[in-house]
């Protein structure tokens, strides 16, 4: 079964180590919660900014996680040190989207998903499945940050250790003029950002853009 969507906004950031300018302070005003942010919510902060989203349903994907506090967790164990509060509250999936939540007092839906490499063909289908169902506009989102110690000798999945891609869709009254996904990837972003990155890419050929997505 394929829906229809409208393409409300759309945008995507990567970097080969750290993205640089993620304008947290203006994003995070207060001190204290931006210190805690892990760096997949300050991406996927600086997407929903970028493309207008404050309050709403949110579908993240990740494929990997919270690598750093996962990492920071286990070396605490290893080294028989106290493991921080605040890396074992950051280790989950779904921190991104609830630091989202705290800073803007989002008391609506949040979907996390995680499939590997097709984390974004999911996200999509969930986003579009729910606002097919809701009628609402939906914000998707896929961050990653590979960005650990000694990635480098197991990493063979990206060229960019940091990335990231946020849309939001709404059903569309009819399918008129919808277009089908065409793969236009960024070589060297990992490939759970694919479809996401793809999508981004034809909006901005097309701000206009209806789309085909198969649930």
């Amino acid at each position: 079964m394929k829906v229809a969507v409208n393409i409300i906004s759309a945008k995507k950031i990567y970097a080969k180590q750290k993205i640089d300018d993620l304008n947290e302070k203006s994003i995070v005003p207060k001190m204290m919660m931006r210190r805690r942010l892990t760096r997949n919510a300050k991406i996927m902060l600086y997407l929903a900014d970028s493309c207008g989203f404050r309050n709403g349903k949110i579908i993240y994907g990740s494929a990997f996680g919270e690598l750093g506090a996962t990492v920071g967790i286990t070396d605490a164990i290893l080294n028989k040190t106290p493991i921080s509060p605040t890396l074992f509250q950051n280790s989950v999936y779904n921190s991104a989207p609830s630091y989202f939540s705290l800073l803007n007092s989002d008391k609506d839906e949040i979907i996390t998903l995680s499939n590997g490499m097709k984390t974004s063909k999911d996200v999509l289908k969930c986003a579009a499945l729910q606002s097919l169902i809701s009628g609402e506009s939906i914000f998707c989102v896929v961050t990653e940050s590979l960005d650990i110690d000694r990635i480098d000798e197991v990493n063979n999945c990206a060229h960019y250790l940091e990335a990231g891609a946020g849309v939001i869709l709404q059903i569309a009254e009819n399918e008129n003029g919808a277009k089908e996904l065409q793969s236009s990837i960024d070589e060297g972003v990992i490939a759970s950002l694919d479809d996401l990155i793809s999508l981004v890419n034809m909006y901005e050929e097309d701000k206009e853009l209806k789309l085909f997505i198969e649930l």
